[in-house]
């Protein structure tokens, strides 16, 4: 009976620590469940852009806008708050496939994305659309993923606050 005893409670004391591991590493790492298209959440924010191809003075470059005419390079500042769900509408006003990528820190040849939230290739006159969850406070950038894209001029800056 007391071995049955000592087992029940070493079961206990095992549940009571795994539980606690979870809790610790959801507060401290932030570790909640990854959001993305196959999650049916409501956003709370709407933004277009477009992305295509611009002509400078230093040739051809690539960027985005809020509509087919205000394409720059780089894209737009982007604003919104921690917990914001947004839902992207991407519009590739271009002549060349574009992406829209929510990345880590641009890079043109390996971009680190945020829980893979990427359009994928975009052909011209195509739209996507890339619904994301904000749940930490920082900086983050969004950029074009077709190699030599991000080189041109085709990312943004997003900032989340609290």
């Amino acid at each position: 009976m007391a071995t049955t005893m000592k087992q029940v409670l070493i079961i206990l004391i095992a549940v009571a620590v795994v539980i606690d591991i979870a809790i610790i590493s959801v507060l401290l790492f932030d570790l909640q469940p990854k959001l993305g298209a196959a999650v049916s959440i409501e956003p709370n924010v709407e933004v277009v852009l477009y992305g295509g191809e611009i002509v400078t003075d230093e040739g051809i470059r690539y960027g985005y806008g809020f509509s087919p005419d205000e394409i720059v390079s780089p894209g737009p500042d982007l604003e919104f708050k921690q917990g914001d769900v947004v839902r992207f509408i991407f519009k590739n006003v271009g002549q060349v496939p574009h992406t829209l990528a929510v990345v880590l820190k641009v890079d043109p040849v390996n971009p680190e994305l945020l829980d893979n939230y990427d359009t994928g290739n975009v052909l011209p006159d195509q739209d996507a659309v890339l619904t994301v969850q904000f749940n930490q406070v920082g900086t983050l950038q969004y950029q074009c993923t077709v190699p030599g894209h991000a080189d041109l001029g085709m990312w943004g800056n997003i900032t989340i606050s609290p």
